[in-house]
Formats: C-alpha cells, sequence, structure tokens
C-alpha cells in the first residue's frame, strides 16, 4: 500500500485517558500506576505486541495517513514471529453492519464456523478465542455501539489475561471511545525531507522539487503516492515540468488537507493515460469497499461488460486488461491486497464516486438497502435498474429472491457473498432478457430457477463457491455464455445433459475443487480456451469430445486421474495449451504449449514414461520442449502464466550459459532431471529426443552409465552438476558410443564431490572425437583428467576450474599436437596444484587463460601458421616465473595482466 505512516491534529480522549504526545507515534495510554510512555517510532509500536499491560490499540487519523499500513506491518510482524495462536484480520466499512462483522469474524476463525445465527456464532467466537492467545485487527472500523466487544463475542484481551491482542483503526472519535483502549496511536504527518524521500524512492530516482509544493502534500503518504502516479509515466522533463506546474495548480492555494486530498484524487483521475483506464477503475465501485476485489473475475467482468470492445480475441482482452491493472495500480488508484486481489482505497473511492455516477456505476450503499425484507416490499429490482443498468447486492443479508421483475435494461445482476440467499423463485429471471452478467457466488442456492434459461444474452455466469448447488440445470438455451466459473461448489455432481450444445462462444469453464462426477458432452465447434477440472476427485478419466479431439483448449488444469497412460496417448494438445495435473501420491504436471513451445513441469517421471520415442505428438506438440522433471518443485499449484515465465527464464538462463561456454546453436529440445534419484529407464522416449540434457542433485548415480547414456540418441549438450555420489564418467565403451553417434559436442561437469576419474578403464588409443566443447568446474577429487591414451581430435575449448588437487591434465607425459590437435581456448582457473598440460606445443591454440596455478611453470604454446600470435592472460608475478625453452616465443606472445574486470570475463569465455 503506502510506505509511510503520518499525521494528525492532537485529540484527546474523554477525561479519563490522558494524552502525550510526541514527533513519530503519539500514545494516549492510561494504566492504573498513573505513568505514561511515548512512542517515538514504528518499532515501538510493534511493542505493544508483546506488551503485559496492553490489551486494545487503536489507530485514529484521517483516510490516507497511513493506519491500514501500520496494522498491517504489526499482524506480519507477529505471524514472522509466531506470537500468537490465532490471526484474525477483518476489513471492514461506514455501510458494515455489526452481524456483518460478527460473521466476518467467524468466517476468518480456523474452526469453521458457517450457517448458523448471529447469537450462535458469537458464542462459538467466545468459546473459541477465550482459550486461545489471539491478534484481531479490525481495519476501517465505523462502530457506535457501546460495549462492542462483548456484542461481537470478542473475548477482552485484559479479562482473557493470556496476551491477545485487539488492533482497530478508525477515522472517528466515537468509535475510538467504545472501544476503550489502553492505547491511542496517532500517525504523524511526514517530515518535508520524508515527503521527498518516499516521493524520489517511489518515482526511482533524485529530483529536486520545490517546497512549496511539499507544503501543499501535508506528509500524507497517500497524496504523495498519488503524485507519484501522475509523473510516473512522463516521457520527457518539459513534460514532467508541466505536470508538477499542473500540480501546483490544482493545489492552487492554501487548502484543508481534506481538500488537498480531494484535487489530488481528481486530478489523478484526468491524468489517467486514457478514457478505458478511468472506466476500468470507475467499475471497481460496483464491489463493496471492505472487500479486496479478485483480480481475475475483475477483468472478466470489464471484458463480458464490453469495457475493452476494440480488443480483438479473450486472450488479447485478458492481456489488455492486465496491462490497465498495472496502469492503475502504478497510478495509486488501486492497491494490491495480495497476489489474487486488489482494493480501492477507501478515500479514493469517495471522491471518485461522483465520476460513477454519472458513468453508470452507481455504488452499493446508493441504493440505502439494509436488509431482506426492505429489499421485498418496498424496493423493487425494476426501481433499482431504472437508476442504473448495473445493479449491486451483494453481502447483503437478503434470504430469497421472490416474484419476477421487469428490469428489461439491466445488464449485470451482482448477488455475490449473500450468505442467507437460499431461494430464487422460478420466474424470477423471466423480464432480464439483456442481462450480461448475473454473479450468483457465495450464495446457499440449491437449484437455479428455470428462468434462468430467458437470459439469452448472458455472457458470464458466476456460480463459485456455492456449496448446496448439486446441479447445474436449464442452461442449455444460454447460448451467448462465455464464461462459468461453478469452482468451489462442494456439492456439485453434475450438470444437464447438452448444457453446452449450442454454446459455441464459450470460452472459461471452470469446475475445479467440485465432486462432479462426469461432464456434460461439449462440441468440437466450441471457443473453449480454459478448462479447469482441477480438484475433481470423482470425475472419470475420459473428457468430452470436443476437450480431447477439438483441440480448442488453450488452459487445462486437470484432477486426479485414474490411467495417466490415457493422456499421453492422445493427440490433442495444440500450440497454446496450458495443463495442470495434480495425480496419485502427490504428483503434480504442468504443461503450457505456446507457438510451438512446449514447456512440461512433473514432480515425477511416472507420467512422462508413456511418452514413447515414436509418440506423434513429438512431431505434434514436443518440436521444441523444455520437460523439467523435479520433486522439488513447490507443492502449491501454481499459476500457469507463472510457470510458463519461470521456465522462460530457466531456459534463457541456460541458453546463455551455453552460448557462452560452447558457441553452440540454441537449444531447442531440452531435458533437466533436478533431484530424482537416478535417470528412469523408462524415460528412452524422451531421452532420445532430447538436444539438451542436464542432470542435477542425482542421489543414486555413481557411474556414467546410471544416466542412460545409450538412450541420449540426439544430444548435443549434456551437463552433470552435483551428483555428489558420481566417482567416474566415462568408460572406453561409453566413448566409443558417444563418438558413433557424433551429436554430443558439449560437456559440462560441476560441482562434482566424488569425482575421481574422467575416463575410466581405457588402454588402448581411443578417440573421442565427437566432443568439442569441455568444462570442469569444482571437483576437489579428481588428480589428473585424461589418460594419455585419450584423443580428443575435435576439441575447441577446454575448461578447468576449481579442482584443489588437480595435478596434471594428463595421467602422463603426451604431445598436445597428438592429443588436442585443435584446441583453441584454454582456460586454467583455480587449480594450485596444477603443474603441467601437456608436452609439446597446442598448434591451434589462440587464447590461453590462467589464474591462481602458482605451479604452472611451463605452458604449452608455440608458434605456426594456425595460430602465429596467443593471447595469454594471466598474473604478472606467474608470467615473470614462466619457464621457456625458447624465449624468442614470448616475442608472439600477447600478454594481458588480470584487471578489474578480466576475472569475472574470463570465466565467461
Amino acid at each position: 500500500m503506502v510506505s509511510y505512516t503520518c499525521f494528525s491534529n492532537h485529540q484527546r480522549l474523554p477525561n479519563n485517558s490522558p494524552t502525550v504526545r510526541s514527533n513519530g507515534y503519539v500514545e494516549d495510554y492510561a494504566q492504573k500506576n498513573g505513568y505514561v510512555e511515548e512512542i517515538k517510532s514504528f518499532q515501538e509500536m510493534l511493542g505493544l505486541l508483546v506488551h503485559p499491560d496492553v490489551g486494545v490499540v487503536v489507530i485514529r487519523g484521517i483516510g490516507g495517513c497511513g493506519k491500514t499500513w501500520a496494522a498491517k506491518g504489526a499482524y506480519q510482524e507477529a505471524m514472522t514471529s509466531n506470537t500468537f495462536n490465532e490471526y484474525i484480520w477483518v476489513s471492514l466499512s461506514m455501510s458494515c453492519s455489526l452481524r456483518q462483522c460478527i460473521y466476518k469474524i467467524a468466517q476468518s476463525l480456523s474452526c469453521g464456523v458457517r450457517d448458523m445465527s448471529v447469537e450462535r456464532t458469537k458464542t462459538i467466537i467466545k468459546e473459541y478465542l477465550t482459550q486461545r492467545k489471539f491478534l484481531l485487527v479490525l481495519d476501517n472500523a465505523y462502530f457506535t455501539e457501546e460495549s462492542i466487544l462483548e456484542s461481537l463475542g470478542v473475548p477482552h484481551p485484559q479479562r482473557q489475561n493470556l496476551g491477545s491482542k485487539i488492533f482497530v483503526t478508525t477515522r472517528t472519535s466515537r468509535t475510538c471511545c467504545v472501544m476503550e483502549p489502553d492505547i491511542l496511536v496517532i500517525p504523524q504527518p511526514l517530515t518535508s525531507e520524508e515527503s521527498h524521500d518516499l516521493l524520489c524512492k517511489k518515482i526511482g530516482k533524485d529530483i529536486n522539487f520545490s517546497h512549496g509544493l511539499f507544503s501543499k502534500l501535508y506528509g500524507i503518504p497517500l497524496i504523495i503516492i498519488l503524485l507519484v502516479g501522475i509523473l510516473c509515466d512522463a516521457p520527457t522533463e518539459e513534460v514532467f515540468s508541466e505536470l508538477i506546474a499542473n500540480t501546483h495548480t490544482a493545489l492552487f492555494t492554501w487548502l484543508t488537507v481534506f481538500h488537498a486530498m480531494r484535487r489530488m484524487v481528481e486530478f489523478g483521475y484526468h491524468q489517467l493515460p486514457s478514457h478505458n483506464a478511468q472506466q476500468c477503475l470507475l467499475y471497481c465501485l460496483l464491489f463493496p469497499e471492505d472487500r479486496g476485489i479478485p483480480v481475475k473475475e475483475l477483468i472478466w467482468h470489464w471484458i463480458m461488460d464490453g469495457l475493452l470492445q476494440e480488443v480483438v480475441g479473450f486472450q488479447e482482452a485478458n492481456h489488455i486488461g492486465m496491462e490497465i491493472l498495472d496502469v492503475l495500480i502504478k497510478h495509486g488508484m488501486l492497491y494490491l491486497e495480495d497476489d489474487d486481489h486488489v482494493r480501492m482505497h477507501d478515500v479514493i473511492r469517495e471522491n471518485v464516486s461522483k465520476f460513477g455516477k454519472g458513468n453508470d456505476y452507481k455504488e452499493q450503499h446508493d441504493w440505502h438497502f439494509s436488509n431482506s425484507s426492505h429489499f421485498s416490499n418496498n424496493i423493487k429490482l425494476e426501481h433499482l435498474a431504472k437508476y442504473s443498468r448495473r445493479v449491486p447486492l451483494m453481502y447483503t443479508e437478503m434470504e430469497c429472491l421472490h416474484g419476477s421483475p421487469r428490469c428489461l435494461f439491466l445488464s449485470s445482476l451482482l448477488l455475490r457473498g449473500n450468505y442467507l440467499l437460499k431461494a430464487i423463485s422460478e420466474e424470477f429471471f423471466c423480464h432480464m432478457g439483456r442481462l450480461g452478467i448475473l454473479d450468483l457466488s457465495f450464495t446457499l442456492i440449491e437449484v437455479l430457477p428455470p428462468s434462468i434459461s430467458c437470459l439469452t444474452r448472458l455472457r458470464m455466469l458466476l456460480l463459485i463457491g456455492c456449496d448446496y448447488l448439486k446441479e447445474i440445470q436449464h442452461i442449455a438455451p444460454l447460448v451467448r455464455l462465455e464464461v462459468l466459473d461453478a469452482s468451489g461448489c462442494g456439492s456439485l455432481r453434475s450438470i444437464g445433459s447438452g448444457s453446452f450444445d449450442s454454446m459455441v462462444l464459450l470460452k472459461i469453464l471452470d469446475l475445479s475443487a467440485t465432486p462432479i462426477t462426469s461432464m456434460a458432452s461439449i462440441p468440437s465447434s466450441i471457443e473453449l480456451c480454459h478448462l479447469n477440472l482441477q480438484g475433481c476427485p470423482f470425475l472419470v478419466s475420459e473428457l468430452p469430445y470436443g476437450v480431447s479431439k477439438g483441440g480448442a483448449v488453450r488452459n487445462l488444469h486437470l484432477g486426479d486421474i485414474k490411467d495417466l497412460a490415457d493422456w499421453m496417448g492422445m493427440l490433442w494438445l495444440p500450440c497454446g495449451l496450458n495443463f495442470q495435473l495434480s495425480g496419485r501420491f502427490g504428483m503434480k504436471v504442468s504443461l503450457a504449449n505456446r507457438d510451438g513451445d512446449a514447456y512440461v513441469y512433473a514432480s515425477d517421471a511416472y507420467f512422462l514414461k508413456y511418452l514413447k520415442k515414436d509418440s506423434r505428438l513429438w512431431f505434434n506438440c514436443f518440436q521444441k520442449f523444455q520437460i523439467v522433471i523435479s520433486p522439488l518443485m513447490d507443492n502449491n499449484t501454481m499459476d500457469t502464466d507463472v510457470q510458463v515465465r519461470k521456465t522462460d527464464s530457466i531456459f534463457q538462463n541456460s541458453y546463455f550459459r551455453t552460448k557462452h561456454f560452447a558457441h553452440s546453436i540454441e537449444p531447442i529440445r531440452y531435458l533437466e532431471l533436478d533431484g530424482t534419484s537416478d535417470v528412469p529407464s523408462d524415460l528412452d522416449g524422451i531421452l532420445c529426443h532430447a538436444e539438451l540434457i542436464c542432470l542435477k542433485r542425482l542421489s543414486r548415480a555413481t557411474r556414467f552409465s546410471d544416466l542412460n547414456i545409450s538412450s541420449m540418441e540426439a544430444i548435443r549438450e549434456l551437463w552433470v552438476e552435483n551428483c555428489d555420489q558420481l566417482k567416474s564418467l566415462l568408460s572406453a565403451d561409453e566413448v566409443q558410443t558417444l563418438s558413433a553417434v557424433g551429436n554430443l559436442h558439449s560437456l559440462w561437469i560441476s560441482n562434482m564431490e566424488k569425482l575421481s576419474s574422467f575416463c575410466k578403464g581405457v588402454e588402448d588409443v581411443t578417440s573421442f572425437s565427437c566432443l568439442k566443447h569441455l568444462l570442469l568446474d569444482c571437483c576437489p577429487n579428481l588428480a589428473y583428467l585424461f589418460p594419455s591414451v585419450l584423443r580428443l581430435p575435435n576439441l575447441e575449448t577446454l575448461h578447468i576450474r576449481f579442482c584443489d588437487v588437480l595435478e596434471r591434465v594428463f595421467d602422463s607425459s603426451v604431445l598436445g599436437e597428438d592429443v588436442l590437435p585443435r584446441l583453441q581456448l584454454l582456460q586454467l582457473w583455480e587449480l594450485p596444484e596444477l603443474t603441467s598440460v601437456c608436452g609439446g606445443v597446442l598448434p591451434s591454440l589462440k587464447n590461453l587463460k590462467v589464474r591462481g596455478c602458482s605451479k604452472l611453470q611451463k605452458i604449452p604454446v608455440g608458434v605456426n601458421e594456425n595460430s602465429p600470435f596467443v593471447t595469454t592472460t594471466g598474473e604478472q608475478l606467474w608470467w615473470d616465473s614462466l619457464l621457456w625453452d625458447d624465449e624468442s616465443i614470448k616475442r608472439w606472445l600477447l600478454f594481458r595482466n588480470w584487471g578489474p574486470l578480466l576475472p569475472h570475463l574470463a570465466t565467461e569465455g
């Protein structure tokens, strides 16, 4: 949110609560002994979490001064230090009733209170919390009732005597009084220096601002954040200066802090870069201010309500929506509450609501709606629809929807979170023919009324978390439906037969975390791009024809699968598919197929063993791939887009390392095994197609044969890293096998603690003819690298680094002309025992880099027509101590002493 706390005019509590003021936090604190303490920093305020005489803390100040930030900081500090047994954060608002607050507290408890009367819920809250040390934060409270904790069913921390704490943030003195705090914290304004620091930090550069501008910002963080949003997109210094001048104009005279806040919000709103961004911001007014707005669903709303009409295609619209959301966050108009939710600051909401009313975005509290009987008898839905085509009635206390209201122009009806709503009359939707968005999420409805079939223009139907909904019926006529989300419906078993037959526009179908047992047929002509069946333990393995054969799906999330072989036997993985599967024994698989590049994460090889060598999927879907098999992957289900970004990063980083080491062509088929016991023998299908293979942390591999090298028919590059048990790499037979195939050009061996032999058992002259690039790194047990009978006729690059006991490159004296005739680059890095590379000269050597090899007294360089000059980089002391058979050779060597950057550059090849 914001980064600093600030401000307030100092006001006293009632006479029984003395006040102490200081720079920073001001504390009103009364103890029985009559002494007071001063809180001068945020760290001192955190000390209240363990203060034995403090139970209730109230943070009071105007909107935007950092109250929530301070409370959140205390909350996170408590969770980090594991100070309490129970953590409860409750967001409130002016329109939030006492009853709603009670239910919010109950929903936050780990005891799982639900579907009970208010009195019974209060009793359970009190019984549950009385025995526990808890931290309760009531954010943005507007309580007026006396004995408020008792009314909420929350035990008073001082009487509980377990060290529990209650933090309350509020704007009102009345709430402060009824909470009877032990301490009142009033945030102070930022100084001009602190305001300048915050502004520069958020903009990302140090800028000199006039002192007069800061005096008009009143040291309030939210005003400064809004100013950052106004200035952040200035393309030139001239535009930047113009925006500063316009800000001065907007705050043209000495205003009160409230007027300054209002003007800055309005100015920031008009500075949003597009009309679309303004409309998308105003749309957020429809959602309750005391709850975060789900990012995914917010963008769906924007798309389905036509705010992104100029965009062609759902995926493109979703991408544009994310960009607009980023703009609104960057400009300070919204802030991220967590990874999945955004929220509009109540001060911003209050000041842009007038623009919303003029654009048909009326807030819910404009309806003056209080309870179900009032709604049923006096405020008819058709009356509300006369004033706006979008009607939000979320998180109210209505119990049923009666009648058949005539709402011919209603486009959006948002009924989310009506936790008492159980029944909707059969004819309720008969006269809502233009309804495009219907949200019934988190209600107690058991069936959809037959009249829902009248909503032939409906584009989005949300039934998320409807725990009592057993079957989705009557939706077949919804031919324009694009989004159907029934995720988390704990009783959902089926969808009516033929429901999707005419829904050719359906793009998103989410049935995750439901006990659904079977799917209705999906036509092959459907535009479905996202299908989520994750967490559906009773769903049979057969998918509908349209999914399995049509190939339109781009995002597929699957649940527990009984026979994984069926999935790899299918040929329906189209370009652009994102696929997730959580299978038996906790196994997870994620696949993304984009523009011909397939990315696969798997926690176990079991799933991929069915991908046979001759499978048509290699030609249809895996022309380019990255497959990562690792039980070390995150156990939490990752968002597919995030996975692809992470995979891209791994792929690019791998290629970066390979490019500088091996100078190879970009790998297009990559396999990584990380943290498995060995290389599974049933992965032949992947091994024979992979061109770059990375093997990390193989716990049981002791020999190179354990790596299943015989199956690596297409391999061009092989990395073996952190295999602690591997003692030897190649045998003579394996060298001959690899040379016969002729594809392995690059070999990277790194961090092999027990490796004592690169090539073992070679007695006769053997040629490793295919290898062109070799890097050996951090092998502390290796005394020499190659046997003298091994020939490397095509090796061009050799890097040897950090091998503590390596004495020789070859086990006995050999001529460089014989063993390494084409070696061009030789790097010897931190080899304190190295005494010899080879005899004779390396005829093709062009670049020699040596560092930390104090015992190496001779280097195998000479002058011939292939390498008339050799560039040598090393320490001056080492160079001066070298022994030469022919001193004249030095005239043909270009020596470079190590400079401050050369060690780093040398490691990059």
